[in-house]
């Protein structure tokens, strides 16, 4: 990550740094990395679960079986 030009430092009477002052643009691209980490770990924890596996492996049975349609056509249904 990039580091920024604007951001200023607050720092205490004992001269330790206790807060930053960022560009919105700047925070706003850090809190778009942290939720794309967060997605991708949410998405590890649940390709992992038992719950998940158990899905995925019907809905290949599914296509198999041809027990399938087009979301299409699904569509044009309701």
């Amino acid at each position: 990550m990039c580091t920024s030009v604007n951001e200023q430092y607050v720092i205490d009477d004992k001269g330790n740094p206790t807060a930053v002052i960022l560009p919105i643009k700047d925070f706003e691209k850090i809190l778009a990395i942290l939720q794309e980490v967060e997605d991708h770990k949410e998405t590890k924890i649940l390709s992992q679960s038992v719950e998940f596996k158990k899905l995925v492996k019907k809905g290949l049975e599914d296509i198999k079986k041809d027990r399938i349609k087009p979301w299409k056509e699904v569509w044009n249904e309701l």
